[in-house]
């Protein structure tokens, strides 16, 4: 197996690093999907790449498909003075790095009287530690080639705001890290942390398969690494020891945790090994005769969001509406049907699941104006269904996103492989293909997000008082 490491092992090593090591050592590989590789690592499609580098009047393009070939046309366009080098390639020994952009800048290097920065285009608009690692490592790579090292790495956003950091501020927890992969690349096996960035990993059964296996602490909902060690380190080590343990004991053997977090981290434990709900506290919901789900359906890869489906439930009656954009020269069409709807229902609550509706209602507020009624409606009535149920139901659950939640509580997608990166793949195929069913089934499983949102706000209503 090849020990290559580039910068999408560091993306893999932070979401979980037996994907680094499976990647590397397994008999059988058991390559990602591009299209989702891109889309777990907030890249954009080419297309959508060349429309923010548009304005560039000094483009270089690397075209060449061999690695080594690529990264000697790279050096040409670096020792030539290029302004930008788009697709470039960096080769050192069995680092390679794929930066999207390289942009010359004045200062001295081996290169004569400029050197060369590296810059990422995502679809996220604000910094990850993930993007920093990155930008470190081709720091480095570009140190070695051209002899001087950037002092700031650069992602540049869909609507080309360029976000900056310093390379220093970040080279401990890089350097940290980088050596961990490395020795992860030379055989040494990492230990195990069973997380959500799991589920991202094509190895995501084997990881499930060894956390379930020793009852893993790393089960728990959003358990932190360092409150495992403080378990660990009073003889807690699974799942069963946690749930047998008394608040007495549990304060006596670990003083460096909180009394509050290790009352939610027992009850957890208790959820999961008992396979029950626990109910921590009750939840109030304002009557209301009318009420509105709402769910969107985005394709990061293109930065555009296509769809808002919203769920009526007036009554016993239920209505689901979808408001669609074919072309993102349609999203302010869109929005502005979907305002004209917030605007005739003023006073109905709308509730989604998670932070995404919230993020995505004030941009295209600011993108496309709204009017100060609607915004207001929409401040007030908008609720996170997620945020006024995790402080108070514990699931027998290691992950509550909608699908996890909404499945345990009885809810079933009419798509088997229902899933939001699945979603964005159908859309892709769409665009392609243009093929009616393609569009149905995303408008089917965009009705089943907010049908299932309102199945688990209902069963909320009827257990968690």
């Amino acid at each position: 197996m090849s020990r290559k490491m580039t910068e999408q092992t560091f993306f893999h090593y932070i979401k979980c690093p037996h994907w680094v090591y499976l990647d590397t050592h397994a008999l059988e590989p058991r390559p990602h999907d591009p299209l989702l590789e891109k889309l777990m690592d907030d890249g954009l499609l080419e297309e959508k790449q060349r429309e923010i580098i548009s304005d560039r009047t000094d483009i270089a393009e690397v075209t060449a498909e061999d690695m080594e070939e690529a990264f000697h046309q790279t050096l040409a366009f670096m020792r030539e003075g290029r302004q930008t080098i788009y697709h470039g390639v960096l080769i050192e020994r069995h680092w390679v790095g794929h930066p999207d952009i390289l942009e010359r800048v004045e200062g001295k290097s081996s290169l004569g009287d400029y050197y060369y920065v590296a810059a990422d285009l995502k679809h996220a608009r604000e910094l990850k530690d993930a993007y920093k690692f990155q930008g470190c490592f081709y720091a480095e790579l570009l140190e070695r080639i051209q002899h001087t090292k950037p002092v700031q790495g650069y992602v540049i956003t869909p609507d080309r705001s360029v976000l900056s950091y310093t390379i220093e501020s970040f080279e401990t927890r890089y350097h940290l890290t980088l050596m961990e992969i490395e020795k992860v690349l030379a055989g040494h096996k990492p230990t195990h942390f069973f997380t959500s960035g799991c589920r991202q990993s094509p190895w995501y059964n084997e990881c499930r398969h060894v956390s379930s296996s020793c009852d893993d602490l790393s089960l728990l909902n959003r358990i932190w690494r360092e409150e495992v060690v403080l378990l660990q380190e009073a003889g807690i080590t699974t799942l069963e020891g946690l749930a047998q343990k008394s608040m007495q004991d549990l304060l006596r053997l670990s003083p460096g945790l909180r009394q509050d977090r290790l009352e939610i981290l027992r009850d957890q434990a208790i959820a999961i090994t008992k396979q029950r709900v626990i109910h921590r506290f009750p939840i109030s919901f304002l009557p209301a005769k009318r009420e509105i789900y709402f769910d969107i359906e985005s394709d990061p890869l293109r930065d555009f969001d296509y769809l808002f489906g919203v769920l009526v439930v007036d009554g016993k009656k239920t209505t689901y509406e979808a408001f669609f954009a074919e072309r993102p020269e349609d999203e302010a069409m869109m929005w502005r049907s979907f305002v004209a709807f917030i605007e005739s229902n003023l006073d109905t609550p709308m509730y989604h699941y998670g932070l995404f509706e919230q993020e995505v209602v004030r941009r295209f507020a600011a993108r496309y104006g709204i009017s100060t009624l609607a915004m207001e409606a929409l401040e007030r009535n908008m609720i996170d269904l997620l945020f006024v149920m995790r402080p108070a139901v514990i699931f027998p659950l290691s992950f509550y996103s909608l699908k996890d939640v909404a499945a345990y509580l009885g809810y079933t997608w009419r798509a088997e492989d229902a899933s939001g990166a699945n979603s964005v793949l159908w859309f892709e195929k769409w665009l392609e293909q243009k093929d009616p069913s393609v569009l149905q089934k995303i408008k089917e499983y965009n009705e089943d997000d907010v049908r299932a949102t309102h199945h688990v706000k209902r069963w909320l209503e009827q257990n968690a008082v």
